[in-house]
């Protein structure tokens, strides 16, 4: 019991940058029906896709939309801070949607904390699925907030889930992988691990990829066999990236060090790993033969899938627990130190960033024209993509941890204060440019009502703190890193 009551504390903040904040194929496929994810839904070649993947418009079917932790869509999402509906996770069962009052706070969080929203929400179909650390399953209405059903699982969920040919699969603290009938919510089966499972499932060509608390990794397919268990690390809080065969994911040491190891999806060999100077929580993303990942030692890294050679590393004032996200050459992260960056794919150079109000424990996600993110400072952002400015920012009653999920029109995200929040237009209307009108002022704008000081500063000049006066992380660095993980090789 103490052990458990440990696991939780210590986890509840890890989790949002990781899976289970902290969703399942590399190409978001729509399928038919509840059929989200299919097998043949990219074209890959080489180490490691070539090809940035984007979930469909109206899909988001897994942590960070697919099984490369993307986290990218090219459909629009909103650009005004409207909140279509809240749905309050505090009386399972008999939860309700209610519309917040114009230009109000959302009123007072229900005092019992275990109903936090940690959990990412996957969206398909027109349905929201979420966990909450209350230890229940929701299948809400996505356009009217309604609640469809709710399964219980008896521990916290904080793992987000994977919903893949009508059946959704989540983690759960009472250490089982539960699949669960995506129409019904009736359990289909509940496959036992070795530890709480606080990271999400990431499917792939018929496989379910997935750490525990007790550092094992599993491959089990979707009829809940064992394909395959390998013992990592001493935990294991990332969400892993499957690509072209391989499985990349992120470990935590007690010893407060950690990597991220390359595994065969087939059998669980490792196949490379890529040492950090820190533990990892993070889940790492693949593109164009590099894996990205960030670390507890504040450092964001790019590195060589094939080669295990550092690309480039840059530190920065806080550690990073949310996932980077990729898109057409920029690395999107936020930090603890309440800093979303924009940095430079190939060289991490910084483009620019955007000061919240406190740490960011969310991974963002992507659109063709903007950025969100959640953050400790009780709101939901939206910045704009290309100029790093603010489009617009909504308050919740307490830290949103929870990475939001973007469909056509609309955001959706958990928050600490026990709801769930629906941004925009769920109906999928259209949204307009994410360009504001004020875009070519070169001045600092937006504004953070939470306490966010609502600055956007590009370059790597003054106001970057460490990001200036550390800079990349040097080469010979790396390769004692690598030097140190190899004396423990097996």
């Amino acid at each position: 019991m103490d052990d458990q009551q440990t696991w939780r504390r210590r986890t509840l903040l890890r989790r949002a940058g990781t899976g289970a904040l902290a969703l399942a194929t590399l190409g978001g496929a729509t399928g038919t029906g509840t059929a989200a994810v299919t097998d043949a839904d990219s074209d890959e070649s080489g180490p490691a896709a070539r090809q940035r993947p984007s979930a469909s418009p109206t899909q988001w079917p897994q942590f960070q939309a697919d099984a490369v932790n993307s986290g990218y869509t090219e459909t629009p999402g909103p650009v005004e801070g409207s909140v279509a509906w809240q749905f309050d996770t505090g009386d399972p069962g008999q939860s309700t949607a209610t519309p917040p009052a114009t230009g109000t706070p959302f009123g007072e969080p229900p005092d019992d904390a275990r109903d936090n929203v940690v959990s990412s929400p996957a969206v398909v179909d027109g349905t929201v699925y979420v966990g909450s650390n209350a230890g229940y399953l929701y299948a809400i209405d996505a356009v009217s907030g309604e609640e469809t059903w709710t399964y219980e699982t008896g521990e916290e969920v904080m793992s987000s889930p994977a919903v893949v040919d009508g059946t959704v699969y989540v983690g759960s603290h009472d250490g089982r992988l539960h699949a669960v009938g995506a129409d019904s919510g009736e359990r289909e089966w509940a496959f036992e691990a070795d530890g709480p499972v606080f990271a999400s499932p990431t499917y792939r060509d018929g496989t379910l990829y997935v750490g525990t608390q007790a550092g094992s990794m599993y491959a089990v397919d979707t009829a809940g066999e064992k394909v395959w268990q390998r013992s990592v690390a001493d935990r294991v809080d990332s969400t892993a990236a499957v690509v072209d065969g391989t499985v990349y994911v992120g470990l935590w040491n007690d010893d407060r060090t950690g990597s991220v190891v390359a595994l065969d999806a087939a059998n669980g060999e490792q196949v490379q790993e890529y040492p950090a100077s820190g533990e990892i929580a993070c889940s790492p993303t693949v593109l164009d033969g590099v894996v990205y990942f960030g670390d507890y030692a504040r450092t964001i890294y790019a590195v060589d899938t094939g080669t295990a050679e550092l690309v480039w590393g840059r530190q920065f004032d806080g550690e990073i627990l949310a996932s980077p996200v990729v898109v057409d050459g920029t690395v999107y992260v936020g930090g603890f130190d309440g800093t979303l960056w924009a940095m430079n794919a190939a060289n991490g150079d910084i483009e620019w960033s955007y000061a919240t109000g406190d740490q960011i424990f969310s991974s963002p996600a992507v659109t063709r024209d903007a950025v969100y993110v959640g953050s400790a400072d009780h709101s939901l952002y939206a910045i704009d993509r290309e100029t790093g400015k603010e489009l617009f920012s909504v308050e919740t009653g307490r830290p949103v941890l929870s990475s939001p999920a973007v469909t056509a029109g609309a955001v959706f995200v958990g928050s600490s204060d026990s709801r769930v929040y629906a941004v925009g237009d769920p109906t999928g209307g259209e949204s307009v440019s994410a360009t504001p009108p004020d875009a070519t002022d070169d001045s600092p704008t937006g504004t953070a009502p939470v306490g966010g000081s609502g600055e956007t500063t590009t370059g790597d000049g003054p106001g970057f703190g460490a990001v200036g006066a550390l800079g990349a992380l040097g080469v010979g660095a790396w390769h004692r890193l690598r030097a140190a993980g190899s004396d423990g090789d097996e």
